[in-house]
């Protein structure tokens, strides 16, 4: 069986760039929402409230699983344009019970302004997120820099960006 996990950025554009903030994980849409609710009320979300994305990733798969051969997308972020395709057959994480899943990411630098940031996966255990980094370290792009994987075990239900961020106009 296949599960799923919800996602809540929250990504605007101004003048001179797009900009986007993981702001969770959850196992459900009520527990996203109000970590929503609060969300828009601090400094930054509320002057761009429409901006918040709702989306879904499945757990255990690996996205740039064939490696990559340049640097695309906006400021060097390779940010995935949506989440994963989930049809009825792929039910929401809270099934397996677990508080936590891990992340695996990859950044490097590019320059001294600028980062190429690359979302890999989320995944129920250390163990397979470990296995995906290692098998990547010898693919294209990854195999240059690796060093740079990022992995962190995150906390279910919990909101990230508790304070907000400044945006100057």
């Amino acid at each position: 069986m296949q599960y799923f996990v919800y996602v809540l950025d929250h990504t605007y554009t101004d003048d001179s760039h797009t900009e986007s903030k993981r702001l969770g994980y959850f196992k459900n849409l009520e527990e996203l929402q109000k970590v929503k609710s609060k969300a828009v009320q601090l400094p930054g979300f509320k002057i761009f409230p429409e901006c918040f994305v709702i989306q879904k990733y499945i757990l255990d798969k690996v996205h740039w699983q064939d490696g990559f051969t340049e640097t695309i997308g906006e400021t060097g972020r390779d940010y995935l344009e949506s989440g994963d395709e989930v049809d009825a057959s792929i039910v929401s994480v809270k099934e397996l019970q677990i508080d936590s899943v891990f992340c695996l990411s990859h950044t490097y630098t590019l320059n001294a302004y600028l980062d190429d940031e690359r979302f890999i996966g989320i995944f129920s255990g250390y163990e397979k997120a470990q296995m995906v980094m290692n098998e990547l370290k010898n693919k294209s792009g990854f195999k240059d820099f690796p060093d740079d994987f990022i992995l962190d075990e995150v906390e279910l239900n919990a909101m990230h960006w508790t304070t907000g961020f400044y945006w100057e106009q």
